[in-house]
């Protein structure tokens, strides 16, 4: 092959190679562009008053809560902070410091009022990977029970990353495929209720249950769970299309032993210690509530 030609193929290779390496670059900036446009933009929300009340039985209620609703998946036991995930290209997931020793201490009732049940920090901007969508309809006597059980904590120097969106995440959330953002779809106007009596009803559970759509998708049939990792298995169907076999008891002991009604073991990304920490109310009323649903094919989320 000739010098001369074999210059100019290198040549050629190398502008191509820089061409396709210009437009990686550009079209990273234009996602990176329009979607922190998204991500800075504030949102107007409504102030709802809350009351907190710091005797021990509100304090014991928030403690169960916080465990039952996950908040110590993202924010660690103790509300000390966790890092959850950290991938150069899908971003950082971390829950903050929660206590005294961390950002609680700058936190008021109209704070964390904003920020559990409409996914907005004080100055109106949106918190990122923050499921408010799933604590937005829960009563002012659970909420408040929360905050009072985290100021209760030992105050933790801990200083945890911040959560960021890399840029595989911001792609797939302009896409339609991550609910990056829980502010963009909660009605902020919605009333609260003040509370919710626990019983063992489909009422109770219809109240409960929301922490479950997050994974299982708002009609509750199963499928994959968007924005999660490649490695996540898709979220069975919870209607009764898919535990429709599932007898009380069956449903109860799922939840408290990690063992469906044949023997097999749960999946442990399903976090049935989490949800077996309900008391029998609870496990009972989400029971009942599930299997007054219509059946639902699988993967209809």
């Amino acid at each position: 092959m000739p010098s001369t030609f074999r210059q100019s193929l290198v040549r050629w290779s190398l502008r191509i190679v820089g061409g396709l390496v210009t437009m990686i670059v550009l079209a990273l900036a234009g996602v990176y562009a329009v979607s922190q446009r998204k991500l800075t933009r504030t949102y107007d929300v409504p102030s709802h008053a809350i009351v907190v009340r710091n005797d021990s039985s509100s304090i014991a209620r928030g403690a169960h809560l916080a465990q039952i609703r996950a908040c110590v998946a993202c924010h660690g036991q103790g509300f000390v902070g966790h890092v959850e995930m950290d991938n150069l290209l899908l971003g950082r997931l971390a829950g903050p410091n929660l206590t005294r020793g961390g950002r609680g201490a700058d936190l008021t009732d109209a704070d964390w009022e904003r920020a559990v049940r409409h996914g907005v920090r004080r100055d109106g901007r949106p918190l990122l990977i923050m499921p408010a969508l799933e604590h937005t309809g829960m009563s002012d006597e659970d909420l408040a029970s929360i905050v009072a059980y985290v100021r209760s904590l030992p105050a933790s120097p801990n200083k945890p990353p911040k959560t960021r969106a890399g840029p595989v995440i911001r792609a797939m959330y302009l896409g339609g495929k991550v609910p990056l953002i829980s502010a963009e779809e909660i009605e902020h106007a919605r009333p609260h209720p003040a509370r919710v009596a626990a019983e063992p009803t489909a009422r109770y559970g219809e109240y409960l249950v929301g922490m479950c759509k997050g994974c299982h998708g708002p009609n509750l049939s199963g499928g994959k769970i968007p924005g999660g990792p490649p490695e996540w298995k898709p979220a069975a169907n919870i209607t009764p299309g898919g535990i429709g076999h599932y007898k009380e008891e069956d449903f109860i002991r799922a939840l408290r032993t990690g063992l469906r009604p044949d023997g097999s073991k749960i999946d442990p990304q399903m976090p049935w210690e989490v949800l077996g920490k309900m008391d029998d109310v609870e496990l009972r009323a989400l029971y009942a509530y599930l299997h007054s649903l219509q059946p639902r094919l699988y993967g209809n989320r």
